[in-house]
């Protein structure tokens, strides 16, 4: 089961605000990155699932793969991830 969220940049390529009405129970990938092109009409926009990051988008309709992203530092994930990752590793066959 996915867990996506959707941020949108600052001008700094910063992770700027967390995007609320995103849903977060997409089918997968494609479907998640759909809806984000929706946010893309003046910034950039992460999708990210748990702690992976899926995509981030430009409004020129450009998309950047994780290991294109320029500014990505990884982060270790905050303690309600890490309790979503633990259930999803205890849930899983």
């Amino acid at each position: 089961m996915q867990e996506y969220r959707a941020y949108i940049l600052n001008i700094d390529g910063q992770r700027f605000i967390r995007v609320k009405d995103f849903l977060s129970d997409y089918r997968d990938d494609a479907a998640a990155l759909t809806a984000a092109k929706r946010l893309t009409d003046k910034h950039e926009v992460e999708v990210w699932d748990y702690a992976r990051l899926v995509a981030r988008l430009s409004p020129g309709d450009e998309q950047m793969s994780p290991g294109l992203v320029p500014s990505l530092v990884f982060a270790l994930p905050s303690a309600t991830e890490r309790i979503l990752l633990s259930y999803r590793s205890i849930r899983s066959p």
